[in-house]
């Protein structure tokens, strides 16, 4: 704060995993319980679980007011709700290296140093998966405890939270009153997870040079108000075929066992991804379309074909158990070639592997 005009916060995530309302929470944090002035608005195209979503807060001092609406390319602290998306950097459209960042990951530290030596700054880390498998709760709970955990220490927080204040207290009251008033069943567990993630994530160093990300990776916008095609047509063919959405599954899968299914389509019906891959074939004498797997490049993890089932076909699994399930049949009719598009910090095509890469012991199915 002694050098910007403001405090400035960047979130990065895919869809399904909350970070659009942990940025508004981040956002009331500052004007409701600190004092502070502050606005939070966030980035995302189609709302589709597993596509980008970036989310911005700005805090100032309360007597002065907020005077740009722009997104944040400077932040002082980014959140990395997915570490996959540490694979873009650098970054497009990030100008500098922020002071600290908040990641949830698998890896300890030494791994992180290891596969991003650019790492600078102080680095906190967590396991946030395994914690919301864990306390039954969201991502977003958990990132939104170890974000209180790096801003606790910022100026502007120690400057706004006076003795009677207790910083953590106002993180409860806040969730108290968003999601508890929504969701009053499930406030308990949110206010697990986020107490969570304040106690459990880790902080190192990071040994990278930090400073400005080199220009020749910035963000160069080739359409403007003067050249842009009239009537908002999008030119980028396939770019939802191309979407990978196993990145915003939290953990578990879809298990299928097609001896026991009796392909009457109901998982078919549910699914609002149609991931189900039916095939003419012969059940009973019959001829008739047959259900032969999931394309789990477009499966977010609803589990509702686990819930519809009526034979069991379908049950639910840890996807770290599962990395290479024999039902994975891809859709042929949505492969496309020779797609463009604009790389964004985070996207949904960042690999066509589960990220759920440790094996677990608390799992199974079920």
């Amino acid at each position: 704060m002694k050098d910007k005009a403001y405090f400035e916060i960047r979130l990065e995530s895919l869809g399904g995993l909350g970070a659009n309302l942990c940025g508004k929470m981040l956002g009331e944090l500052g004007v409701k319980y600190l004092g502070l002035n502050g606005a939070a608005f966030s980035s995302y195209g189609s709302e589709k679980r597993g596509s980008p979503v970036s989310s911005f807060i700005r805090w100032c001092d309360g007597d002065k007011e907020i005077l740009i609406n722009s997104p944040v390319r400077e932040p002082d602290i980014l959140g990395i709700f997915q570490e996959n998306i540490l694979m873009k950097y650098p970054w497009p459209d990030i100008l500098e290296m922020p002071r600290k960042m908040v990641i949830n990951t698998q890896k300890n530290a030494e791994a992180l140093i290891q596969n991003y030596p650019w790492l600078s700054g102080e680095i906190y880390y967590l396991d946030g998966i395994s914690i919301a498998m864990r306390t039954k709760s969201r991502i977003n709970m958990i990132m939104l405890g170890a974000m209180m955990k790096a801003l606790e220490d910022e100026d502007i927080v120690k400057g706004q939270n006076r003795e009677s204040r207790d910083f953590m207290s106002c993180g409860r009251k806040l969730i108290e009153e968003t999601v508890g008033k929504k969701y009053p069943d499930l406030l308990e567990i949110n206010q697990n997870g986020f107490m969570a993630g304040y106690e459990m994530v880790r902080q190192f160093r990071g040994k990278g040079n930090g400073g400005i990300i080199p220009e020749g990776h910035q963000e160069k916008l080739i359409w403007g108000y003067e050249n842009a095609p009239i009537g908002g047509i999008n030119p980028l063919a396939g770019s939802m075929a191309s979407n990978d959405l196993s990145p915003s599954r939290s953990g578990y899968m879809p298990l299928f066992d097609e001896s026991k299914c009796i392909h009457c389509g109901l998982c078919d019906s549910t699914c609002p991804d149609m991931v189900f891959q039916f095939k003419k074939g012969t059940y009973k004498g019959k001829e008739q379309m047959m259900n032969r797997g999931l394309d789990y490049h477009y499966c977010k993890g609803c589990l509702r074909c686990v819930s519809v089932c009526p034979v069991n076909a379908l049950v639910v699994g840890v996807e770290a158990e599962h990395p290479d399930p024999q039902w994975f049949v891809p859709d042929k009719d949505l492969v496309a070639s020779n797609i463009h598009w604009t790389q964004k910090a985070s996207d949904g095509w960042i690999t066509g592997e589960s990220y759920m890469s440790e094996r677990r012991n608390d799992g199974g199915v079920r």
